[in-house]
Protein backbone atom coordinates (compact mmCIF):
# COMPACT_ATOMS: atom_id res chain seq x y z
CA UNK A 1 0.00 0.00 0.00
CA UNK A 2 1.31 3.40 -1.09
CA UNK A 3 1.85 6.14 1.51
CA UNK A 4 0.43 9.56 0.45
CA UNK A 5 1.48 12.69 2.50
CA UNK A 6 -1.31 15.62 1.84
CA UNK A 7 0.01 19.32 3.01
CA UNK A 8 -2.31 21.95 3.12
CA UNK A 9 -3.32 24.25 5.48
CA UNK A 10 -6.71 24.44 4.31
CA UNK A 11 -8.64 21.30 7.00
CA UNK A 12 -11.41 20.81 4.04
CA UNK A 13 -8.71 20.53 1.31
CA UNK A 14 -6.63 18.01 3.44
CA UNK A 15 -9.35 15.82 4.67
CA UNK A 16 -11.25 15.76 0.77
CA UNK A 17 -8.22 14.96 -0.74
CA UNK A 18 -7.75 11.92 1.94
CA UNK A 19 -11.06 10.70 2.03
CA UNK A 20 -10.43 10.31 -2.13
CA UNK A 21 -7.43 8.57 -1.92
CA UNK A 22 -7.70 6.29 0.97
CA UNK A 23 -10.91 5.31 -0.88
CA UNK A 24 -8.52 4.17 -3.43
CA UNK A 25 -6.57 2.24 -1.10
CA UNK A 26 -3.72 4.66 -0.04
CA UNK A 27 -2.54 4.96 3.20
CA UNK A 28 -2.77 9.03 4.32
CA UNK A 29 -0.49 11.08 6.14
CA UNK A 30 -1.81 14.78 6.68
CA UNK A 31 -0.09 17.97 7.17
CA UNK A 32 -1.32 21.33 8.18
CA UNK A 33 2.14 23.61 7.46
CA UNK A 34 5.38 23.20 6.17
CA UNK A 35 7.35 23.06 9.29
CA UNK A 36 4.62 19.83 10.19
CA UNK A 37 5.19 18.23 6.64
CA UNK A 38 9.14 18.57 7.18
CA UNK A 39 8.94 17.01 11.07
CA UNK A 40 6.88 14.40 9.62
CA UNK A 41 9.21 13.65 6.99
CA UNK A 42 11.70 12.75 9.90
CA UNK A 43 9.55 9.61 10.81
CA UNK A 44 7.74 9.01 7.45
CA UNK A 45 8.67 8.39 3.61
CA UNK A 46 5.91 8.28 1.92
CA UNK A 47 5.45 7.63 -1.90
CA UNK A 48 4.46 11.02 -3.03
CA UNK A 49 3.12 14.03 -1.61
CA UNK A 50 0.51 16.58 -2.36
CA UNK A 51 1.52 20.11 -1.61
CA UNK A 52 -0.28 23.18 -1.48
CA UNK A 53 1.30 26.07 -2.90
CA UNK A 54 0.60 29.05 -0.65
CA UNK A 55 0.52 28.25 3.21
CA UNK A 56 1.33 30.49 6.47
CA UNK A 57 5.33 30.33 7.53
CA UNK A 58 7.18 27.55 5.20
CA UNK A 59 5.10 28.01 1.59
CA UNK A 60 4.93 25.33 -1.04
CA UNK A 61 7.85 26.18 -2.64
CA UNK A 62 10.13 26.46 -0.05
CA UNK A 63 9.37 22.98 1.53
CA UNK A 64 9.89 21.40 -1.71
CA UNK A 65 13.19 22.83 -2.07
CA UNK A 66 14.19 21.80 0.95
CA UNK A 67 12.90 17.87 0.20
CA UNK A 68 14.23 18.25 -2.76
CA UNK A 69 18.18 19.12 -0.87
CA UNK A 70 17.52 16.48 1.56
CA UNK A 71 19.28 13.01 0.45
CA UNK A 72 16.85 10.92 2.58
CA UNK A 73 13.98 12.51 0.78
CA UNK A 74 14.79 14.52 -2.42
CA UNK A 75 13.57 11.46 -5.03
CA UNK A 76 9.65 11.37 -3.72
CA UNK A 77 7.44 12.86 -5.90
CA UNK A 78 5.82 15.79 -5.02
CA UNK A 79 2.35 17.26 -6.80
CA UNK A 80 1.71 20.76 -6.07
CA UNK A 81 -1.53 22.27 -5.60
CA UNK A 82 -2.59 26.04 -5.79
CA UNK A 83 -5.42 28.00 -7.42
CA UNK A 84 -2.92 30.38 -9.01
CA UNK A 85 -1.98 28.77 -12.36
CA UNK A 86 0.52 31.53 -12.96
CA UNK A 87 2.48 30.00 -10.03
CA UNK A 88 3.18 26.62 -12.05
CA UNK A 89 6.86 27.88 -13.12
CA UNK A 90 8.16 28.46 -10.16
CA UNK A 91 6.58 25.12 -8.82
CA UNK A 92 8.47 23.17 -11.28
CA UNK A 93 11.49 25.29 -10.66
CA UNK A 94 11.60 24.62 -6.81
CA UNK A 95 11.54 20.69 -7.52
CA UNK A 96 7.59 19.69 -8.31
CA UNK A 97 6.79 16.71 -10.60
CA UNK A 98 3.48 17.83 -11.45
CA UNK A 99 0.95 20.39 -10.78
CA UNK A 100 -2.76 20.72 -10.08
CA UNK A 101 -4.87 23.84 -10.04
CA UNK A 102 -7.54 24.41 -7.70
CA UNK A 103 -10.52 23.65 -7.84
CA UNK A 104 -9.19 20.22 -8.57
CA UNK A 105 -11.03 17.33 -10.76
CA UNK A 106 -10.78 14.00 -8.30
CA UNK A 107 -10.31 12.31 -11.36
CA UNK A 108 -6.98 14.35 -11.95
CA UNK A 109 -5.94 13.54 -8.62
CA UNK A 110 -6.21 10.37 -8.52
CA UNK A 111 -4.45 9.59 -12.15
CA UNK A 112 -1.92 11.83 -11.42
CA UNK A 113 -0.77 10.09 -7.76
CA UNK A 114 -0.98 7.11 -10.24
CA UNK A 115 1.58 8.46 -12.58
CA UNK A 116 3.82 10.08 -10.01
CA UNK A 117 4.07 6.83 -7.98
CA UNK A 118 4.71 4.84 -11.59
CA UNK A 119 7.85 6.84 -12.23
CA UNK A 120 8.42 6.36 -8.25
CA UNK A 121 8.58 3.05 -8.83
CA UNK A 122 10.84 2.80 -11.75
CA UNK A 123 13.07 5.79 -10.81
CA UNK A 124 13.49 3.08 -7.40
CA UNK A 125 14.30 -0.20 -9.73
CA UNK A 126 16.81 1.85 -11.91
CA UNK A 127 18.73 3.04 -8.21
CA UNK A 128 18.41 -0.65 -7.36
CA UNK A 129 20.24 -1.65 -10.94
CA UNK A 130 22.38 1.01 -10.76
CA UNK A 131 23.85 -0.25 -7.39
CA UNK A 132 23.99 -3.92 -8.39
CA UNK A 133 26.20 -2.80 -11.31
CA UNK A 134 28.15 -1.11 -9.58
CA UNK A 135 28.55 -4.29 -7.13
CA UNK A 136 29.38 -6.76 -10.08
CA UNK A 137 32.03 -3.96 -11.42
CA UNK A 138 33.94 -3.92 -7.90
CA UNK A 139 33.91 -7.42 -7.63
CA UNK A 140 34.73 -7.92 -11.24
CA UNK A 141 37.35 -4.98 -11.52
CA UNK A 142 38.63 -6.58 -14.96
CA UNK A 143 35.26 -5.82 -16.88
Amino acid sequence: MSLIMIVDDEKYVRESFGKLLSREGYEIKLAATGDEALDLLNTIKPNAILLDFKMPGLDGVEVCKRIRANDKTRAIPIIMITAYPHEKIEALQAGADDFLNKPTDPVDVSMRIKCVLKIGELTDELERTKAYLEELKKNHKDW
